[in-house]
């Protein structure tokens, strides 16, 4: 069969693209291809795309991070109180309209696959799909995700509309009932071990790239109260062979690759940590860990082995000052152990630029004090910040707390409960006054 496999824009007020591919669509277009189907890939978000490029040429700013193309469009009626623009981040619409044209005349399309990942874009799948349907107005739309995960009845009752199939679970599960309803089979993937055996080897991209994302693991043994992560994933990680293959093939095919980014919850979690950070170290790359590892796991040796593998972005999570918030989020970390972490790294020659900590802004019943005191800290310790504001997700404890408490409905739509607005719209943490007056402090604090 012949697939079409879309990720789609971003509508948003606030997007960046920090290393951003849409890897659960890219190991399901692998699997499909494995299994003899013919895949014709879209990133609506690929910065580098051939027709993007000859329009506006992208600015990359460090390692290959840098700015999407954006439109400002009308924001949907539960924004309008939002004093803030509503944009479409990725490929304009004229060129998508011409790519849909060309993959309308070229191929035979059997089915159509979206992902949606942040629960609150699930605005831009929903616009997203509306094209392909004018397009496509008879070709099976499959819908799945994160956010089809975690909100499965609002994404059926959502994009019903547009007769689009929403499969919810993680892993091989929503590919297998998709290939089922299709009347295919799934024999092959009986037992199939998808994230050892498949590699994402990026060759459904026909344009540059300025960098290639990868996991090591999956899940996290922790539990966070803000964290949906442990609910939807076993931890699991690859095998150390598997890892260097798959790095090894893509460097053959993309020499000028010189940032690999690896996107694990929970990198430093694998038991066999030290051999694989010895192994990467054999490749003539940089490597970047943008989601927050385990400062409890960062030892002298641990940070010796990141040096010697040129690891050149570090980010530590840390969410905030006060033991007691520490205690009550999952008590991952404290402050002492973000110090030590910190002390063993900058032992090895990593600077401030390399090293940056997330402070969680915004949580429920949150002090500004708490934040501040927060900023402070990693100042004193000579690293960087980065601002995470918090955002509500259900199954979290944080978001049965909300529930439970009143302060948001259960059936709250997603849109709204984007970090960017809930301070513009609910009163359960800082005021936006006060986030303002955080990031204000923040950046002048930084500026000495």
């Amino acid at each position: 069969m012949n697939f079409l496999v879309v990720n789609p824009w971003i509508y948003d007020s606030a997007a960046y693209d920090f290393w951003l591919k849409p890897l659960g669509l890219l190991y399901n277009a692998e699997i499909l291809k494995l299994l003899g189907h013919n895949v014709v890939f879209l990133d609506l978000l690929n910065r580098y795309d051939k027709d993007l490029v000859k329009f506006k040429i992208p600015k990359s700013k460090k390692y290959g991070t840098g700015k999407f193309y954006n439109e400002i469009v009308d924001k949907p009626p539960i924004l309008k109180k939002v004093p803030r623009a509503f944009k479409r981040y990725g490929i304009p619409l004229k060129i998508v309209r011409n790519k849909l044209e060309a993959i309308k005349s070229d191929h035979k399309i059997d089915a159509i696959l979206v992902g949606v990942t942040l629960t609150y874009w699930y605005y831009g799948g929903l616009k997203t799909i509306e094209l392909l349907r004018e397009y496509f107005p008879s070709v099976p739309i499959f819908l799945g995700g994160i956010y089809s995960s975690i909100y499965p009845k609002h994404a059926q009752e959502t994009f019903s509309k547009y007769g689009v199939d929403v499969f919810s679970g993680t892993g091989i599960k929503p590919l297998e009932q998709v290939l089922q309803k299709l009347g295919l089979s799934t024999d092959a993937l009986d037992n199939f071990n998808w994230f050892e055996e498949i590699d994402l080897s990026y060759d459904f991209y026909d344009s540059d790239l300025s960098y290639v994302v990868l996991i090591s693991s999956i899940g996290c043994t922790f539990n966070c109260s803000y964290c949906i992560t442990p609910n939807m994933w076993k931890f699991q990680s690859r095998t150390i062979p598997a890892i260097l293959n798959n790095i090894s093939y893509i460097l053959k095919k993309r020499p000028n690759i010189q940032d690999i980014v690896f996107f694990d919850d929970a990198f430093l979690l694998r038991k066999d940590i030290y051999d694989l950070l010895k192994e990467l170290s054999k490749f003539k790359v940089r490597y970047h860990l943008p989601n927050g590892i385990h400062a409890r796991r960062v030892t002298p040796e641990i940070a010796s082995l990141l040096k010697k593998a040129n690891f050149k972005t570090i980010k530590l999570g840390y969410e905030s000052h006060d033991f007691n918030v520490q205690k009550e989020t999952g008590f991952k970390v404290t402050n002492a152990d973000l110090a030590r972490a910190v002390a063993n790294l900058k032992k090895q020659g990593f600077t401030k630029d390399e090293i940056s900590a997330y402070i969680l802004l915004n949580l429920p019943e949150q002090s500004k004090t708490d934040v501040i005191e927060a900023i402070d800290f990693c100042y004193e310790l000579e690293i960087s910040i980065n601002l995470n504001e918090f955002t509500p997700i259900p199954g979290t404890q944080e978001y049965l707390k909300l529930v439970a408490e009143g302060y948001i409905e259960k059936d709250t739509d997603p849109l709204i409960l984007n970090n960017t607005y809930l301070p513009y719209l609910f009163d359960f943490g800082l005021s936006i006054e006060e986030i303002k007056e955080i990031k204000q402090y923040a950046q002048l604090k930084y500026q000495h």
